[in-house]
């Protein structure tokens, strides 16, 4: 017979495993089971206390108790309008994981043994590619983007024309697209809140408290009703929209890449990944699956005159993929892999000559709405 915890993984869309079953029996309650498995899954429905006391045969008083105890732990989302508030079941990822562990702090004070167990049997459970195999798909859940600087210096070099909101675009070729900017995407948000970034944070636990690396770490975004969420439950701090460019720019300089939803409008956050923690970026260099997160619409097209050999890009190329080489005369040339570019523009954000500029290679256009994104997503996975 399959359990309840079994059901819920399924719902979430992740392999069952003994280091799932784990987590998840670690993470809720016989009853708090129950209450997920009232969801079809992951973002799909809004429930209120009511209906899911009613679903459940249960007193409203009782559920209602446990469900914002779910909320306020990063086991369940809540969102709340006006005197209404409606939760909805978190995927693994992006969802559980990663507002469980930014909110570590929390979780260290009051479940410390739970957050050991969720921080062992999930690298375990990673390690096993079990993560990669449910996020991999030929529509990625997640998508990179270029920082505002690099398409400010593309325009700037005659590499691409920027679109503004309400243009009409007769062809995309070499046009810069709304859902493309950054500054687009800050605007458009109606709050946005910055939180550690679960990743390495995770990364840092399991490595018994000691940083695998030196990037920034308060840098994970989310925006609007998931910014809501997390100011409101004590873990994410509110940036005003100039603040959330200058922390995108800060984190572009450090060599972390920017990723957001697979999708064009309404964006809920923007993370920025390194490669050595970040559950995309590590898988691909990992396991060797393109298909994680899709690329950016754009390519680094590089100026041999311009360049001093600083060798900046390829200390900062998060895919590793650019190199040095010796032709055999005085000057040393650059090589880079484009196969495995996933064109994120560190290296021509931290140029300092002007030698790598971001010009645009594709036209991909990510479908509308999360609803679409996680249709298409689910659809293209290849188990």
């Amino acid at each position: 017979m399959i359990s309840n915890y079994e059901k819920i993984a399924k719902k979430m869309g992740v392999p069952w495993s003994e280091e799932m079953e784990k987590i998840l029996k670690a993470l809720y309650s016989p009853e708090e089971a129950e209450i997920l498995l009232v969801f079809n899954g992951p973002y799909l429905d809004r429930f209120d206390a009511k209906k899911i006391a009613k679903k459940l045969k249960r007193p409203i008083d009782e559920v209602e108790s446990s469900l914002k105890e779910m909320a306020r732990t990063q086991r369940l989302f809540s969102a709340s309008k006006g005197d209404e508030t409606t939760y909805s079941m978190f995927p693994l990822l992006p969802g559980l994981f990663e507002l469980y562990f930014s909110n570590y702090e929390r979780a260290m004070k009051e479940e410390k043994e739970v957050l050991e167990l969720f921080t062992k049997e999930y690298e375990k459970y990673y390690n096993l590619g079990h993560v990669v195999n449910s996020m991999s798909s030929s529509y990625p859940f997640m998508r990179v983007f270029v920082d505002g600087k690099v398409i400010n210096d593309t325009v700037e070099r005659g590499k691409g024309t920027t679109i503004e909101v309400g243009q009409e675009v007769e062809q995309y070729k070499n046009k810069i697209l709304h859902f493309e900017q950054v500054r687009n995407l800050v605007e458009n948000s109606r709050r946005v809140s910055v939180m550690d970034c679960a990743c390495r944070t995770h990364m840092k636990l399991h490595n018994d408290g000691v940083p695998v690396n030196d990037y920034p770490i308060n840098v994970c975004m989310s925006f609007n009703v998931f910014a809501d969420y997390c100011i409101e439950n004590g873990f994410g701090r509110e940036m005003s929209k100039e603040e959330t460019l200058k922390t995108l720019t800060e984190a572009a300089k450090a060599g972390l890449v920017h990723t957001t939803q697979n999708m064009t409008e309404k964006t809920t956050f923007i993370c920025n990944c390194d490669r050595d923690c970040c559950v995309m970026l590590r898988g691909i260099r990992q396991f060797n699956d393109p298909n994680l997160v899709a690329t950016s619409n754009f390519i680094p097209e590089y100026e041999r005159e311009n360049c001093i050999s600083c060798l900046k890009c390829v200390e900062l190329c998060p895919m590793s993929i650019i190199e040095m080489v010796d032709d055999g005369s005085e000057d040393q040339l650059i090589s880079i892999n484009l196969n495995r570019c996933i064109g994120c523009g560190v290296c021509a954000f931290n140029c300092p000559e002007e030698a790598l500029t971001m010009v645009k290679k594709y036209d991909k256009v990510p479908v509308e709405n999360a609803m679409l994104m996680m249709t298409k997503s689910i659809e293209g996975r290849k188990n």
